[in-house]
């Protein structure tokens, strides 16, 4: 007690001096002073304080410039709610307690500082009662500031690792094949995810059998040799799904003193798309090395934890084949793993603090910064493709996928440049592919048309010059025969033009709302004549089938051409089924890639016929080709089918098979219209003359124009006439009377469709009949004609154009 007495001045003491003092207050006294860790004794109420030196050196010479102290908890003001809480406690008999990393201000210096504390809190008995606290202090500031790094850290990675798909195995070699397996490693092996520890043998068995000799033999090479790394590829059947997969193995083999394995750490990264696409992304090192010096300082046991979290990270980190990333959510890039610098050259420097903007492809317009923006909103955003530019000047494809989380945006990149190359490739061989196919067919299509027309013409010329002849001679026997023989040829003629542009898709449709039910049932009296008696005829109508719009001539034509190619394939008898069904198309249907997603209605034309090989299938929609005898077919059939249903947004399918029958399906376009009226009446002949109404007739080809001209005046009509559209205009501009326009929509100058609008606009109520062969701007006429307005198709009966003048001036 000598000596506690002769360091310290204790006058100043409520206690007196240490001699008055209870003896275990004395003992506690001797040990705070006599320590170098900082102590603190809390006696009575709190009015007298001992500190050690260590203490006040910590907390600040500012607030306890002596050893003692006196006051109350207002001394304490700063920090009494983290340690009033506790000395309260173990005064009242609560016993011991020990509180770990509270954050305590700290004036140095005079300047105010931020500490974790831990604090350790033991009463100091007095006879029967407590009479103070002796409180322990540990400054773990470093302690714990470094432990969060490492938690932020490992959290961090963790997700990237999951983003990236890849799995973590950890092998303890020196008990056989005990294994730990991440959540990643399971689902790229297709392994359950409460799959437990397997055997070497479960390995095995899931590689591959044509990789698994191979394989297992590198293994066992590996263990028993001297290296320290240990890199494969091979390929595995999971057991999920059976599906085949490529795995990429980057282990590490950690060996005893004596190079004896005893630790094996690997990443398992599933890299089937690259293997296929011939791509082979490297991988970089020393990612963490900042990290692993900033661990450097911590204790020796804090120490040896975060290098070993630090160096399982790490592998995983350098050895991915992806290119990974993270960034603010700003679109500032903060982290990279090496495979950046492999696959676009530039440093993990010249990378970092930027955003993607100077390393997009100018023509991109900023995709993948505008994508990142999206997921620093928070919005969620798929699969995107954007071009980067290489440090050597070059752009490389990359796919990325993302994900927001927190403060951050983490993003998985991978190297497509590759498979753009090839998809190139093959896109210019197909289009080469195409253009021969095309041409092919240019050289068929000329053939076939100049072979057909030389016979009609041939027909059409012999007619008339033996008419001529009878004629001249002064005959008129057998004259109807000529005329009717050239007739024929000219319809023929007709049709097969017809036929030509259904199949380019530049016959003049006129759509109309239709009732395909409806319209199957009015044809089978028909197609029960054309099929005959030996061929049983079955419709299979579906209830409450939507409407379509097209052309119902054309469909009517469409399904007779069907139904006459059935009962060829049948000579000896045998069924004919046409059915209607209601089809929505999602864009996935094997059989109908051309036609977009939406709802069609399907018609489907069924026999049992000899059927076709997948040969004459395939070309069984090319222009004259046919199966048929010479003289039993041209060839148009399915090719005219096949341009009505393409010019009117559908399709057409066919199956057969050999022996089996064939089936046709032809998809058209759902219409949410009402059915159109029927118009029969308006293609009736006139039942009467004309009563003196005026048609003016537009129309550029003479012998077109006189025909029309001299067959108008014989019912009965008024004519006018003009060569173009400019002098057409000039009349209907006039205030005579006109009824009816009739004009030819190809005019030189100003085309019929123009010369009918200008005309409207002074006589708005006007009717025009527009007659056409062909033109690109009414290749099909939806939209095209307004209301008061029809077309006609050339060539054309005079008294199919008589009725439809008739019934337009009437209507």
């Amino acid at each position: 007690m000598g000596a506690l007495t002769r360091a310290y001045d204790w006058s100043a003491s409520p206690l007196g001096k240490p001699e008055t003092w209870p003896q275990s207050l004395r003992t506690t006294v001797r040990i705070l002073l006599n320590t170098n860790h900082p102590m603190f004794i809390w006696w009575g109420e709190g009015l007298i304080q001992f500190y050690n030196d260590a203490y006040r050196q910590t907390m600040g010479p500012e607030r306890h410039p002596s050893a003692l102290g006196q006051g109350g908890r207002e001394c304490w003001a700063e920090i009494w709610d983290i340690i009033g809480p506790q000395i309260e406690q173990v005064m009242s008999g609560g016993g011991a307690t020990w509180h770990e990393n509270q954050l305590v201000p700290v004036t140095r210096h005079g300047r105010l500082e931020q500490v974790y504390w831990t604090y350790g809190y033991s009463p100091i008995d007095e006879d029967d009662r407590v009479g103070g606290v002796l409180v322990v202090c540990q400054d773990v500031t470093k302690d714990y500031l470094a432990t969060a790094a490492l938690r932020e850290r490992e959290v961090e990675l963790a997700r990237v690792q999951q983003i990236g798909r890849i799995g973590g195995l950890e092998v303890d070699l020196r008990t056989g094949f005990r294994n730990r397996r991440s959540p990643e490693y399971l689902l790229v092996h297709g392994l359950p995810p409460d799959a437990v520890n397997e055997s070497h043998a479960d390995w095995v068995r899931r590689v591959h059998p044509d990789d698994r000799e191979a394989t297992e033999k590198k293994f066992r090479d590996a263990i028993a040799g001297k290296v320290s790394d240990y890199t494969v590829q091979y390929r595995i059947i999971r057991p999920s799904d059976g599906e085949m997969r490529w795995i990429s193995v980057k282990s590490s083999i950690e060996r005893d003193e004596n190079g004896r394995a005893i630790r094996l750490v690997g990443a398992h990264t599933d890299v089937t798309e690259q293997v296929v696409a011939e791509q082979a992304l490297r991988q970089s090192e020393d990612r963490y090395r900042k990290l692993a010096d900033q661990l450097a300082e911590l204790n020796a046991t804090l120490a040896q934890h975060v290098e070993e979290k630090t160096r399982e990270r790490d592998r995983i980190w350098n050895v991915s084949q992806d290119l990974l990333l993270v960034s603010d959510r700003d679109g500032v890039w903060k982290t990279v793993n090496p495979a950046w610098t492999k696959t676009l050259g530039w440093s993990e420097a010249e990378l970092l603090n930027r955003t993607s903007e100077w390393l997009e492809h100018p023509d991109d317009g900023g995709l993948t910064r505008a994508q990142f923006k999206k997921l620093g909103d928070s919005e969620t955003t798929g699969r995107f493709e954007s071009r980067f530019r290489h440090k050597d000047g070059s752009y490389r494809w990359l796919s990325w996928t993302g994900a927001p989380d927190q403060d951050h945006i983490y993003a998985v990149a991978r190297d497509v440049t590759a498979e753009k190359a090839a998809a190139e490739r093959l896109k210019a061989t197909e289009e080469a592919l195409l253009q021969s196919q095309k041409m092919e067919a240019v050289g068929q299509l000329t053939g076939g048309i100049a072979h057909d027309f030389n016979n009609l013409l041939t027909g059409i010329v012999g007619s008339m010059d033996l008419l001529q002849t009878r004629l001249n001679q002064g005959r008129t026997d057998n004259v109807a025969r000529y005329i009717n023989a050239a007739m024929t040829s000219a319809n023929r003629a007709a049709a097969l033009t017809h036929r030509l542009l259904a199949f380019a898709r530049r016959q003049p449709l006129i759509p109309k709302s239709v009732d395909v039910n409806q319209l199957v049932v009015s044809l089978e009296d028909l197609l029960r004549r054309t099929i005959g008696k030996t061929i049983d005829l079955a419709i299979v109508a579906a209830d409450d089938l939507w409407f379509t719009l097209c052309d119902p001539n054309q469909l009517e034509s469409a399904l007779l051409n069907l139904a006459i190619n059935a009962r060829d394939a049948m000579p000896d008898g045998g069924k004919l089924t046409i059915t209607t069904a209601n089809a929505r198309l999602d864009g996935g249907a094997a059989d109908t890639p051309a036609l977009s997603p939406g709802d069609y209605i399907c018609i489907g034309v069924t026999d049992t016929g000899a059927g076709m090989s997948a040969e004459v299938a395939a070309r069984a929609f090319d222009p004259f080709f046919t199966t048929k005898p010479i003289g039993q077919g041209t060839g148009l059939g399915l090719s005219m089918i096949y341009g009505f249903a393409r010019q009117s947004d559908g399709h057409v399918t066919i199956d057969s098979k050999l022996g089996q029958g064939t089936s046709v399906k032809l998809y058209l376009p759902r219409h949410h219209g009402e059915i159109a009226a029927q118009l029969a009446s308006a293609v009736r002949a006139a039942e009467h003359a004309a009563t003196g109404e005026t048609v003016l007739v537009v129309e550029d080809e003479p012998v077109v124009r006189a025909v029309i001209l001299e067959m108008l005046r014989e019912q009965g009509y008024r004519t006018l006439d003009a060569v173009d559209g400019p002098s057409g205009l000039r009349m209907l501009r006039n205030r005579g009377r006109i009824d009816l326009l009739v004009t030819d929509v190809g005019l030189p100058g100003m085309n019929g469709r123009q010369l009918a609008d200008q005309a409207r606009e002074t006589r708005p109520d006007l009717k025009v009949l527009f007659i056409t062969g062909y033109a690109e701007s009414v290749a099909i006429a939806d939209g095209f004609l307004q209301p008061g307005m029809e077309m006609i198709t050339k060539p054309f009966e005079l008294d199919n154009l008589s009725g439809r003048i008739r019934a337009m001036i009437s209507g």
